[in-house]
């Protein structure tokens, strides 16, 4: 019966939200339920705060409480989280006490442009929209060259989309302050810059957060103007019931449609707990692991930077200050799902201040306790496997990438398509992955390694590829990293034919001059290298499917063996033939040489397009690394 009065009383309240007058009043209050299965249907109704054991605390407008307290439940009002009796607040033209005060909106506002004004080549100031009320969502843009897009990750963080929880926000604006100050003089910060675009909003909800006024943010509130929770009106990819959909949700997923925000988070409070997906099912996400591990980090370095019980919060699980976020409690319309599930992201929700809306003096110990983990989880960008997809042509794709035997549809990853590059964050170890994009064949790569702390490149050609390999006049020795639809030495060698003498290998030769008979080699093979000679300087085309090197392994024999070289790039002798290191006694091209161990060796890289003599001392396979 309680569920047949709750889905009666959501729909009216759904269909009455969006007439919600702006001097609606905000709830706060606590209850108890019986069973944590109740909060499946509660979470539609009314905006869940925490859940610890029996007891529930939650915010629900006018409407809302009206029709909750129609279901029965005895519960209990609280003061408000978001008051504060006389914050310290701090104007527009003040220079000091940025960090231990609140910025009315003007300052705010004011502060964000100046960053771009005194940083004009770091930092540019993006103005995503207007609120319900006509605030700005301002989003900071931080890399060193922030007029460019360029072919590395981009990285969100955005703060106080519950417009009573301020800690984040003033830390938002501390990290910005700190990556641009200290630019170019801290290494670490340099780091992130130049290999990140990194994108910070400190504060989502201003409306929420000045509900007040412009000066002040004693009276904060968790909704926006309208009375609506922004992190329950998302689209919810479970078909979960949400509150209505409002403008500031449209500005968040019309930025994310224009850009390719690989990696994010959100800062709340409330809580002291990173907070990993799902919000919405109970199922754990194919990359549980993973999740699990970037969000220990980030507790153990808060931990470790703060008084004991700070992030230490315990919802799930048996790791303090970590929790799966539907074993916490299920909610729909969330943020974090909405942009793992529909744009293909990584983000997650950190819960930094048991306090909502603390006294300003506090903000700098927050800072210190939370400075190393949020520079800790930015660097998880610069790991992983990361590359470029492109056609044939050198054009960027929008390609999907899957990782074979352990991803389902909601972990699959995409490409930027204006850039083509991609990143996939894994924990360590050797992977199968599978590139695909509309219109062209799939490439599967075997054997991609994946080390923590470090990153993996792997950039990846769909189609057909050309290899251009230029030959001098006289004899040549050469290899392809491609596999040809036809192999025939007069298929191969068409563009050249009025240029070329000789083809051999070890075997069999071919001359264009020589009658039919006396040509023993017709037909070539991928993998092996050739003599080639030609009358004048010229370049052979050879078009085909590239060569997976860690999927295309060339068998040795004893003594000599004349082999194709298969990565795109050129790399040092003895990292690409390391898989047959044991057993190497030496290399040659046409004319350098290579001994392992040898003080005065004249062949230091093997490159594309260039075919090599190799000696072992016993059957082997070479099989080249997959990522170059």
């Amino acid at each position: 019966m309680r569920t047949a009065i709750l889905t009666i009383i959501l729909t009216l309240i759904v269909l009455s939200l969006s007439a919600l007058p702006q001097n609606w009043t905000q709830y706060y209050f606590k209850f108890k339920i019986n069973d944590k299965s109740e909060l499946k249907e509660l979470t539609t109704l009314i905006s869940i705060d925490n859940v610890k054991g029996n007891t529930v605390w939650a915010y629900a407008n006018d409407d809302e409480w009206a029709a909750f307290n129609a279901l029965g439940y005895q519960p209990e009002i609280l003061p408000s989280p978001g008051y504060q009796e006389n914050p310290v607040m701090r104007e527009a033209s003040q220079t000091t006490r940025l960090w231990d005060s609140y910025p009315t909106y003007d300052a705010y506002v004011a502060q964000m442009y100046a960053f771009q004004t005194n940083y004009p080549n770091l930092c540019q100031i993006i103005d995503a929209g207007t609120t319900v009320n006509g605030r700005k969502i301002l989003f900071a843009k931080i890399s060193d060259n922030v007029s460019q897009h360029e072919t590395e990750p981009e990285v969100v963080y955005s703060s106080t989309m519950h417009g009573d929880e301020t800690v984040g926000y003033v830390l938002m604006l501390r990290l910005i302050d700190t990556l641009l100050s200290q630019y170019g003089t801290n290494p670490r910060l340099t780091n992130l810059v130049n290999n990140l675009e990194i994108w910070i909003n400190p504060n989502a909800n201003p409306d929420g957060t000045y509900f007040g006024g412009n000066n002040t943010v004693s009276s904060a509130r968790r909704f926006n103007a309208n009375g609506v929770d922004l992190n329950r009106s998302f689209p919810d990819p479970w078909g979960g019931a949400t509150q209505t959909h409002q403008v500031e949700n449209t500005i968040m997923e019309n930025l994310a449609h224009a850009h390719h925000f690989a990696f994010s988070a959100n800062f709340h409070g409330g809580a002291e707990v990173a907070n990993y997906p799902w919000d919405g099912i109970y199922t754990l996400p194919a990359d549980n692991n993973w999740w699990v591990s970037i969000c220990t980090a980030y507790a153990t370095s808060a931990q470790n930077n703060s008084p004991a019980g700070y992030f230490d919060d315990l919802y799930s699980g048996s790791i303090p200050g970590v929790t799966n976020g539907a074993a916490w409690y299920i909610i729909y319309g969330g943020r974090q799902d909405w942009h793992n599930y529909f744009k293909k992201g990584r983000e997650i929700t950190l819960e930094i201040s048991a306090t909502k809306n603390p006294n300003a003096s506090t903000l700098p110990n927050y800072w210190n306790y939370n400075y190393d983990a949020l520079l800790t989880y930015l660097e998880n960008a610069l790991y992983g496997l990361q590359g470029i997809v492109t056609n044939g042509q050198g054009q960027p794709l929008n390609s999907t990438i899957t990782v074979v035997g352990h991803d389902n549809a909601y972990s699959t990853i995409t490409t930027d398509p204006v850039n083509g590059d991609y990143i996939r964050m894994l924990l360590p170890g050797t992977y199968t992955v599978q590139f695909s994009a509309t219109g062209y064949p799939s490439r599967t790569i075997n054997n991609v390694v994946i080390t923590a702390g470090q990153k993996t490149t792997l950039n990846v050609v769909l189609g057909e590829v050309t290899q251009e390999i230029p030959l001098t006049m006289g004899w040549n020795l050469i290899s392809w990293n491609v596999v040809p639809s036809n192999l025939t030495v007069q298929s191969i060698f068409s563009g050249v034919q009025s240029n070329l003498q000789q083809v051999k290998d070890t075997q069999y030769t071919y001359a264009p001059v020589m009658a039919s008979h006396f040509n023993t080699l017709s037909s070539l093979t991928t993998g092996k290298g050739y003599w080639v000679k030609v009358n004048t300087n010229t370049s052979l085309s050879v078009t085909g499917t590239p060569v997976n090197p860690a999927a295309s392994s060339i068998i040795l024999n004893p003594g000599w063996n004349l082999v194709a070289y298969y990565p795109e790039s050129a790399m040092n002798v003895a990292t690409a033939l390391a898989s047959v290191s044991a057993y190497l006694q030496e290399v040659r091209s046409i004319n350098q040489t290579y001994i392992p161990g040898g003080g005065s060796n004249t062949l230091t890289q093997l490159a594309p397009g260039k075919g090599y003599w190799i000696k072992v001392s016993q059957t082997c396979t070479l099989t080249y690394p997959a990522a170059r």
